[in-house]
């Protein structure tokens, strides 16, 4: 089996990512969130360990695996990035190019980097413009655009991906 790391920055949209893959197979570990002030939900959720999914693509099967992009997390990014044939880097368009970097360069110090398939997938697309694109291109890695909560958009990657792996 093949695994494609998915990672990058809170809020990115990694685990719509994930669990857009392929919905039949996603295991979540998402929590609503909390204000600290009123300890009540605030509506959104958070993800408190790694989400998983798997695509059967062309003779292949692949293991998608996102990781929380909070930095206290950091110990899951070791365990889970060890060994991947891929990874993409899920990095919302109102980040910045220092916050991307940090990502690309952390998993870059992992063996299986090398030979990794690597992409940049730049997600809420609707606010991104010529400059910051640019700006994301100087990482020198492939960049897409692309909204992770659009199942049918996630697939085609998600299988683009799987076929080059």
């Amino acid at each position: 089996m093949k695994k494609v790391v998915v990672c990058g920055p809170y809020n990115a949209g990694k685990t719509s990512f994930v669990r857009n893959v392929n919905r039949h197979e996603f295991l979540g570990t998402e929590e609503p969130e909390l204000d600290l002030v009123s300890l009540k939900e605030i509506g959104t959720t958070t993800t408190v360990g790694v989400e998983v999914n798997f695509l059967k693509y062309a003779g292949k099967e692949v293991m998608f695996v996102g990781v929380p992009g909070q930095r206290r997390f950091d110990f899951i990014w070791e365990v889970v990035g060890g060994r991947f044939n891929g990874i993409l880097f899920l990095i919302p368009s109102f980040s910045n190019l220092r916050e991307a970097k940090f990502y690309v360069d952390l998993f870059s110090q992992f063996d299986s980097y090398k030979d990794a398939l690597k992409l940049l997938v730049v997600t809420y697309p609707q606010k991104m413009d010529e400059h910051k694109l640019f700006v994301f291109k100087s990482l020198g890695l492939p960049v897409r655009l692309l909204d992770p909560t659009d199942e049918e958009s996630v697939r085609k990657l998600a299988e683009e991906v799987a076929s080059k792996i």
